[in-house]
């Protein structure tokens, strides 16, 4: 069992992306195979966007159960699955990879029930409400994308490269149930009538971009022209309240980082692997004190 030594019956599981130093992924799950005794073990490994294939299937050769995938490569690994689950398919992007008996894999995206569950822990009701915003078009936007098109009418796809919004909106419409709109995230800023009449009309806004995750200036938004009971949710998940939740805290929004996503997500990735319910407080317990 992990924290009894490491041995030839060992099952390893791991996450792979670049950069990798910051995960805190191995935390929750090493807690949760000690928790249910597990013989399990999971790492963390950095894989360069040229070496993704290689890095799956060098998984398959040494016998690895399962990997989740981060930044920047849940676009990237698809050509390299044997299978996919609907909601894969339908977000075009994974996090999870099981590798089974008979030398298969199979990929899901545990993100989108991830957020989900987190979004109704942070408050927002499953109910659906007229517009949810959306910042960024990358492999986590596709998963926010689908888990907010459960909520709103209309998500509105905001990113630095417009076009890249406009891909994503073509690549997913007709796979959620709303209506996706592409704009460019500097219509947000204050001083835009476009973006003021979006933003007052918002439930929710997610950052799905990597901005904030080491500190760095966050593009200004026009936090004032929402409702005040607008929520502010950051897919970052550092300590320090990040620079896109700082300002909308300040007016009194509510606001929630992604600890319940990755949370959620991984709870959902353990039970894949497993077979086993995952131990979502020991799990979220783990979490915290990983990040002191």
């Amino acid at each position: 069992m992990v924290g009894h030594g490491i041995g030839g019956s060992t099952r390893v599981v791991g996450v792979i992306g670049d950069p990798i130093a910051h995960t805190r992924s191995p935390a929750m799950h090493n807690a949760a195979f000690r928790e249910l005794g597990l013989d399990w073990v999971y790492l963390p490994f950095r894989v360069g966007a040229d070496d993704v294939a290689a890095a799956i299937e060098g998984a398959r050769a040494l016998g690895l159960r399962g990997l989740n995938v981060t930044v920047p490569h849940k676009e990237a690994v698809l050509p390299h699955l044997d299978r996919l689950s609907a909601r894969a398919r339908a977000c075009r992007a994974v996090n999870t990879i099981v590798f089974h008996e008979d030398g298969s894999n199979s990929g899901d995206n545990t993100d989108v029930p991830g957020l989900d569950r987190a979004l109704l822990e942070a408050g927002l009701p499953r109910r659906r409400g007229d517009v949810a915003v959306l910042l960024g078009a990358g492999g986590s936007a596709r998963a926010a994308v689908a888990a907010l098109g459960a909520r709103a009418r209309c998500v509105v796809i905001a990113a630095r490269r417009p076009e890249r919004a406009r891909a994503l909106a073509r690549q997913l419409r007709g796979a959620v149930p709303a209506r996706l709109v592409a704009i460019d995230l500097a219509e947000l800023a204050p001083g835009h009538a476009s973006g003021r009449d979006v933003l007052a009309r918002a439930s929710v806004v997610v950052n799905a971009t990597s901005l904030g995750l080491h500190g760095e200036t966050f593009v200004p938004l026009d936090v004032d022209a929402t409702p005040a009971r607008c929520l502010f949710y950051d897919l970052v998940y550092t300590r320090a309240r990040t620079p896109f939740l700082a300002p909308a805290a300040r007016r009194g929004r509510p606001t929630a980082n992604g600890l319940g996503m990755l949370l959620h997500q991984g709870a959902a990735a353990f039970t894949a692997w497993t077979g086993r319910r995952a131990p979502v407080e020991v799990m979220r317990r783990a979490l915290v004190r990983s990040g002191r």
